[in-house]
């Protein structure tokens, strides 16, 4: 039952980027999202990672994993449509 609400809590986090990052791939801008988001939620990301593997957490290591993904997605996005 704990796993369940690991990967439930992870699967929400995910979603959470995907509505960003789908309106800023159509409109190819990412003017409303400052890098010291971006930069602190992957520092935090990272850390957290380092955590579930440390612990052997798999829940949180796929789940944040995959956020991972989305979050470096939306910073490869600044970074296309930005600069810095």
């Amino acid at each position: 039952m704990a796993d369940l609400f690991g990967y439930f809590g992870g699967l929400f986090l995910m979603i959470s980027f995907f509505p960003q990052i789908v309106k800023s791939a159509r409109s190819k801008s990412m003017r409303d999202i400052s890098w010291g988001l971006l930069t602190a939620t992957i520092a935090s990301a990272l850390s957290y990672e380092i955590y579930a593997i440390m612990l052997n957490l798999t829940p949180v290591i796929i789940m944040n994993g995959v956020f991972l993904v989305s979050v470096a997605i939306a910073m490869a996005m600044k970074w296309r449509f930005d600069g810095i």
